[in-house]
């Protein structure tokens, strides 16, 4: 290995302008790709993530940057006849509807709201509107109320529920056109499409803005000239799902999930039809789950969708008969964030272990991805060698084969142990995927682990998803069971395959994985370390204060006045008597959905027994930590508590 004393490359510090691609728009020719481009922006008082738009094309040329500036550049869409693009920028301080032509220019704006953000744009068919969601404003009444300090809010009740728009085009308005409201009620819309007439658009909405009102989305379809806000109701598809008009106008693809609804996302697109009648269930995709349809083809007869495979993702075509899908991509790249054209062309970013993000293109006549744009590194990233990363398996104890990502410290040689951190992903239905191990992870910052000679175990165990529906529901009724002696066997077989140092494991993860941490600390004394992130700690409280109150009784099978039992055999706080395992809690302290007192609650319990134990708040986040130089912070810490504690080194000043 290489020598400890150098200088490290491979910091969060020097990886926090990784590029990062986020949205893909291919042009209704299938000759040029949109994308946005992350990137952070630093400044005395500013800490933030932008993105900013570019155009790819396939025939000639290096990609062009459309925006620039300090401000947020997302969501672009082409005009049907490719002419014009629309975009969603927030350079008048709230996001609102901008456009611009094709071939670059000053951008205009459609829409001015300066207390709500406008999300989630769309052309008509024709071109000549543009619908939107938008959150409500406050009213002056509202404002007037909270100014007077008289604005008590009624909890469960007291709603800003997000509704459906539309604005004419125009080109350079001196008077911005006059939008018109769709949709209004205490109803809170979170998808939408276009009929190909352009006289009605499918929505799906929830009751209320709650997290937990997934499980009672609906399918419903709207006039577009406001002729009434009434949806007319079509289905009750319970999933986090967009509706996808076909190219006849006919049906709307809209993934649904399986009945009873969990938690563990099981489903499949269905169609259905606009006029009444009955759903045509597609089939299932290997994974059971594959999310929302991407689009058609052009001439109807399939929906696309992407399906979680392992460690990888693939594109796959539904035939609308109900026939057994194709695969439409078979390689090793992790791919995301697809879109496809009215033709079936789909682009999508993909990357693997050494190959960082970049944007494809599929044809569908020949079923190629075709390479479009990478974004280049930045100028100042570590000129040193990449930490070498596999998907390794194992056996549980009850045979069932486990998966993982192992990344090997920077210069590794065989015959070495060495110190071994396992990284926990969220979830628990999440997944560690084949992304570029150079990119920014939430939590793990795996290459500067690397680079300071330890091997990172990512294990994605029974309850992640990418593995099938029956492995996926595998820890239901049974979170800290099989999913925690999954995770100890890998470490077991890294020590037995002459990798990992038993004497010097940590462990860490964030979420759900902040529940496992906090677990299995819980459970054994053979880590040195632990790295508890925004971790469900105490799952009796969890269920009172959480946005998802209906989200453990899902996986325990009962509320806790049903079954108290379950609740104190699957909860870590209860089980923290004799923990000795040195801790760091990182948490945001506006997070609903894993609420910061889960980790005071666990902190608490911690110090009281005597057991070195750190907390860190991190202000104006939420479940995520999204400012960078908070996340800069997050992951010095967490790699800083790690070397003090697995290798008995003194923090960095």
């Amino acid at each position: 290995m290489q020598d400890d004393t150098r200088a490290y490359k491979w910091s969060i510090e020097h990886r926090i302008a990784y590029p990062n691609l986020w949205e893909v728009a291919p042009s209704p020719d299938g000759r040029h790709v949109l994308y946005t481009v992350q990137e952070p922006l630093l400044t005395e008082e500013k800490s933030e993530f932008i993105n900013h738009l570019y155009l790819a094309s396939l025939d000639d040329g290096e990609p062009v940057q459309l925006t620039f500036g300090e401000h947020n550049n997302t969501s672009p869409k082409w005009s049907p006849d490719g002419r014009y693009i629309a975009f969603l920028s927030s350079r008048s301080g709230k996001a609102n509807v901008h456009v611009m032509r094709a071939g670059g220019g000053e951008a205009w704006a459609l829409t001015r709201y300066d207390k709500t953000d406008v999300s989630a744009l769309k052309w008509s068919p024709g071109g000549e509107r543009m619908a939107y969601l938008l959150a409500d404003p406050p009213t002056e009444e509202k404002e007037n109320a909270q100014k007077a300090k008289d604005d008590a809010i009624q909890w469960d009740v007291d709603f800003d529920f997000t509704h459906l728009y539309v604005v004419p085009f125009s080109v350079g308005p001196r008077t911005l056109p006059e939008p018109q409201r769709l949709t209004e009620g205490r109803y809170h819309v979170v998808g939408f499409d276009w009929l190909p007439s352009g006289d009605t658009l499918a929505i799906t909405h929830w009751p209320n803005p709650v997290v937990d009102s997934w499980t009672e989305t609906r399918l419903a379809t709207v006039p577009a000239d406001r002729t009434s806000t009434e949806p007319a109701e079509i289905a009750k598809v319970a999933d986090w799902a967009t509706p996808v008009a076909s190219p006849d106008g006919g049906w709307l693809a809209c993934h649904t999930a399986d009945q009873p609804v969990r938690w563990a996302f099981a489903g499949r697109v269905v169609l259905y039809p606009v006029s009444g009648g009955d759903p045509r269930p597609l089939a299932y995709t290997p994974n059971g789950a594959s999310g929302d349809a991407i689009g058609w083809s052009a001439d109807g007869n399939e929906t696309y969708v992407l399906d979680q495979s392992g460690a990888s993702s693939q594109l796959w075509a539904l035939p609308v008969s109900g026939e057994p899908g194709r695969p439409l991509t078979d390689t090793p790249l992790y791919k995301t964030v697809p879109a496809a054209n009215a033709d079936g062309h789909i682009a999508f970013v993909g990357q693997d272990f050494d190959e960082p993000n970049a944007v494809y293109l599929l044809d569908p006549a020949t079923d190629k991805p075709v390479l479009v744009a990478q974004p280049p590194l930045p100028d100042d990233w570590p000129d040193a060698p990449r930490p070498r990363t596999e998907a390794i398996r194992w056996q549980a104890p009850d045979g069932i084969e486990i998966e993982g990502l192992l990344t090997y410290p920077l210069g590794y040689e065989g015959g070495q142990r060495c110190p071994l951190i396992v990284s926990v992903h969220g979830g628990p239905a999440g997944v560690y995927s084949r992304s570029y191990v150079g990119a920014l992870d939430h939590y793990a910052d795996v290459p500067a682990l690397a680079e300071r000679g330890y091997a990172v175990l990512r294990p994605n165990p029974r309850g992640s998803t990418g593995y099938g529906r029956e492995f996926r529901f595998a820890n239901y009724h049974d979170w800290g069971g099989g999913d925690y002696r999954d995770i100890m066997a890998g470490v077991d077989h890294l020590i037995a395959q002459g990798v990992a140092d038993e004497d010097r494991l940590g462990i860490m993860g964030w979420s759900y994985g902040g529940f496992m941490t906090s677990w299995v600390i819980t459970q054994t004394h053979r880590f040195k370390a632990a790295c508890v992130g925004a971790g469900v700690t105490n799952p009796l409280s969890f269920n009172g204060t959480a946005d998802i109150p209906s989200f453990i009784p899902d996986y325990f099978g009962a509320e806790f006045w049903d079954d108290l039992e379950a609740y104190r055999q699957h909860s870590p706080v209860l089980h923290a008597r004799g923990v000795r395992t040195p801790t760091l809690i990182q948490h945001g302290d506006q997070d609903e959905r894993v609420p910061l007192g889960q980790g005071r609650e666990f902190y608490n319990a911690l110090k009281r027994q005597g057991v070195p134990v750190e907390m860190v708040i991190y202000p104006r986040q939420g479940h995520l930590v999204e400012e960078p130089r908070l996340r800069i912070d997050l992951a010095r810490r967490s790699v800083d508590w790690l070397d003090r504690w697995v290798r008995g080194e003194a923090p960095r000043s």
